[in-house]
């Protein structure tokens, strides 16, 4: 471990990939001989094994040997908003390195990808642009199938009220809609200001009920695994539009399949499924009431700028001696 006087830290690793400015930012924050960038986990693996002194990591997925190839760590700054996959792998122990993730820095993007994809559905994009690539104009009656619903008024309910669940709240209200949500910690009678009601989460199956729109944002936990399944899907109206850009895990993806299939909710956006990438055969590939995304919602030119300002900040907690933000906590599971 470092002793007094030894820099702080003595050499961060990382694979992300940062943009060339936000690197240089990294260099001038650390200096350039205490950050090492590579590509790629085998290069993380084996420049963890070159560089015992390495005490950080940076990066979306740690060997699952990280702990015995740095016996140093102190920390992993993981730049995903899930902590799951470490969780699984054993990385997050009580006597081991601090783990953080990158809560927050989906927020905006994920909470505008979502209502791009509430928006194809409410105003039928994929059907006007399969006519545009026929060069098709439909006649007045056919048209008429392609009236649009509006967002305004309508109610969204939002599944996990933490840093992106609170952007799409914030959104909702924007558009005029009558936003609700549930959390594990909401106790009845719980007010918040970006949402018209905040519920326990006993009461899933009732905020349901109300939603036109509703949105998965919840941590996978064990607690979150298969959260909706037939009972909840039984819930919502026929009409509703189901949006999950959580984990895969959060939804039972044959009840799901099965409630689209039979018409008991109107429709859905998956950017998560349970087994990625989707199997070429899946059922959700054709169906004309789904809107297929491989898992990129968070994805947009600012992801570099917004981690590395949060690795920035935590750097600085951690040569200070400071409780690190996003730290993640094996008794919740996030």
């Amino acid at each position: 471990m470092p002793t007094p006087g030894d820099p702080i830290p003595r050499l961060l690793v990382s694979d992300f990939d940062f943009a060339p400015r936000d690197a240089e930012r990294l260099r001038a924050a650390l200096g350039a001989d205490h950050v090492l960038l590579v590509k790629g986990r085998d290069a993380v693996r084996e420049t963890l094994t070159t560089h015992p002194e390495a005490d950080v990591l940076a990066g979306f997925f740690p060997p699952a040997d990280v702990l015995d190839r740095a016996p140093n760590l102190r920390w992993i700054a993981l730049a995903s908003a899930g902590a799951d996959h470490v969780l699984g792998a054993g990385l997050v122990r009580a006597d081991g390195p601090a783990v953080t993730t990158a809560n927050g820095v989906h927020a905006v993007p994920i909470s505008e990808f979502v209502f791009s994809m509430m928006l194809l559905w409410a105003r039928h994009w994929p059907e006007m642009l399969a006519l545009q690539r026929a060069h098709d104009w439909p006649e007045q009656r056919r048209k008429r199938a392609l009236t649009g619903r509006e967002l305004f008024g309508a109610t969204l309910a939002v599944v996990g009220v933490g840093a992106i669940g609170r952007r799409v709240a914030q959104l909702g209200r924007a558009f005029g809609m009558r936003v609700t949500g549930t959390t594990r910690s909401a106790q009845p009678g719980t007010h918040d200001p970006d949402l018209d009601d905040l519920v326990p989460l006993a009461r899933l199956d009732a905020l349901l009920a109300e939603a036109d729109y509703v949105v998965i944002a919840v941590p996978a936990t064990p607690q979150t695994h298969h959260l909706i399944g037939a009972q909840q899907l039984r819930a919502m109206k026929p009409s509703a539009f189901f949006v999950n850009i959580a984990r895969g895990s959060v939804v039972d993806e044959h009840a799901l399949i099965a409630a689209l299939h039979a018409g008991r909710i109107g429709g859905a956006g998956l950017d998560v499924v349970e087994d990625e990438p989707l199997a070429a055969d899946s059922p959700l590939w054709n169906m004309p009431n789904v809107i297929i995304s491989p898992h990129v919602s968070g994805v947009t030119p600012s992801y570099s700028a917004r981690f590395t300002d949060l690795l920035l900040e935590n750097l600085a907690r951690f040569q200070a001696g400071e409780p690190l933000r996003n730290l993640v906590s094996i008794e919740h599971g996030y």
